[in-house]
């Protein structure tokens, strides 16, 4: 369902690295039922709800979410810079306990005596989207739960949000942000970052509606 002569594009051939993905040889209508976003009427792909917690424990990003949204329960928010990163002080407390599977943080430290939140990627990821999700809110200056957060964070399984921060961050947020190529390389990566522009409601939840755009994303 390519163009012809899209796969011998010499720039194309470099994005995929020797690799040809399944989307080059499935249908138009198949490869939009994959590309569009999970719902009611498109079950091509559908996101787990009850899932173990063995299972769970396998996703950093989850796991990341869980002790972000507690750590803004228990201290009653987070503290927030002007520019709505969270404070160096949350920064260094979080680096300690956060997970970030194959991410070398003694490099960081290394090259990095101050560390801000964006520096920080495994935390300024899940932070960005939590709050996408609708988890996470501003308030006064601090970082606190929603009621839906709340709601998620009292779950004894984490199934559903599992699945709410892969459909936020798969359909819903501005993933080339996070990429730092320039604009012209990602249309590559179109098969990712773009998305659907429709929510719907899955586990009695509704999610966030809409783009997080990257002018949002680096504030």
């Amino acid at each position: 369902m390519v163009a012809p002569g899209f796969l011998q594009n010499p720039e194309v051939r470099r994005w995929l690295n020797g690799v040809e993905p399944a989307w080059t040889v499935l249908e138009f209508d198949s490869f939009n039922a994959l590309h569009d976003e999970p719902s009611a009427s498109n079950p091509a792909i559908r996101l787990e709800h009850n899932l173990t917690a063995t299972e769970i424990s396998a996703s950093a990003v989850t796991a990341n979410a869980v002790l972000l949204l507690r750590r803004a329960a228990e201290t009653g928010g987070l503290k927030l810079t002007a520019t709505g990163n969270l404070s160096r002080a949350v920064v260094d407390e979080m680096c300690g306990s956060i997970e970030c599977p194959n991410y070398d943080k003694d490099e960081l430290f290394r090259y990095q005596k101050v560390v801000n939140e964006p520096d920080f990627l495994p935390l300024h990821f899940v932070r960005i989207l939590v709050q996408a999700a609708k988890l996470l809110r501003t308030y006064r200056g601090k970082l606190i739960p929603t009621p839906l957060g709340r709601r998620m964070l009292a779950a004894e399984q984490h199934g559903p949000l599992q699945a709410v921060l892969f459909h936020v961050g798969f359909w819903h947020l501005n993933l080339a942000y996070f990429d730092r190529y320039a604009l012209d390389l990602r249309i590559f990566r179109g098969i990712i970052v773009n998305a659907g522009e429709k929510m719907h409601q899955r586990a009695g939840v509704k999610l966030h509606h809409g783009w997080v755009p990257e002018r949002s994303s680096v504030a």
